[in-house]
């Protein structure tokens, strides 16, 4: 009886085992995020329904602009310490590095060096946040983020 026990608890801790060496080694270095690149404009015009999800928090967060609509969406697999480019519409490119993560927080750095920008941003995952101010066509451009674990 006891003979079994220790084979099945041996058969069990294998198994445990192998799964956790079988994890891919990046697995917890990585995050998905999307992104939704948004020009804000002070004229009235048509709500984008691209953005229904998100519309009344742009309102309150961008309340001197009336007008949203996404001019590009994107999805990326980040991984910690590589760089991703994201082209926007104003013939500039916008770099993504993923940080890693302290406690809840995720750690980004956004670079868009023609603007002299350079931000590191802290952000936790499933709640939108935005970076914004870029000039573009009467109006400015929006950076709306959303991370996924």
């Amino acid at each position: 009886m006891k003979t079994n026990r220790r084979r099945l608890l041996s058969v069990a801790l294998g198994g445990l085992l192998m799964l956790m060496v079988s994890a891919p080694a990046g697995a917890a270095e990585g995050i998905r995020l999307k992104v939704s690149v948004v020009h804000a404009t002070k004229t009235k015009g048509k709500a984008d329904p691209g953005l229904a999800h998100i519309h009344r928090s742009l309102q309150q967060a961008f309340g001197a602009y009336t007008s949203f609509k996404r001019v590009a969406k994107h999805e990326l697999s980040l991984t910690k310490g590589k760089k991703i480019s994201i082209k926007l519409p104003n013939r500039k490119s916008a770099a993504v590095t993923y940080k890693g993560k302290v406690g809840a927080q995720h750690l980004i750095t956004l670079a868009i060096p023609e603007s002299k920008v350079n931000v590191d941003l802290r952000a936790l995952p499933r709640r939108i946040f935005y970076q914004a101010g870029l000039k573009h066509k009467n109006g400015i451009l929006i950076l709306a983020f959303y991370l996924k674990e």
